[in-house]
């Protein structure tokens, strides 16, 4: 393996005991736009509708678990909310995923603006 490449960050999400691993490629992030017609950050916009936050945690969750499915990701959010979770917490969650992607936020100073 080459030690020099540079691996994409990730976020934690722990549900149920088990930690999900949330980050968007490329890849997942066209499939993504495609899936729901706009851009990753328009879908972004409107995070307080469920169809849009389920499809961010199937997309953050299959390009590291691809055998991961629409329907295990709203259950994923149905398990958040049961164990005292909110909709409002798990974007935050997201929105620190879709950062780490690189999808928001700042860029390093190496890598310019």
């Amino acid at each position: 393996m080459d030690d020099s490449k540079v691996r994409l960050p990730y976020t934690e999400l722990n549900v149920g005991g088990k930690i999900f691993l949330l980050r968007l490629s490329a890849l997942s992030a066209a499939r993504l736009e495609e899936r729901l017609g706009m851009s990753v950050y328009k879908a972004a916009e409107r995070s307080d509708e469920i169809k849009i936050v389920s499809e961010f945690l199937y997309s953050l969750i299959e390009s590291l678990k691809p055998e991961f499915t629409k329907q295990d990701a709203y259950s994923l959010i149905d398990d958040y909310i049961s164990e005292g979770g909110t909709i409002a917490s798990l974007n935050k969650i997201i929105a620190g995923a879709l950062e780490n992607s690189g999808f928001f936020g700042q860029a390093s100073p190496e890598r310019g603006n």
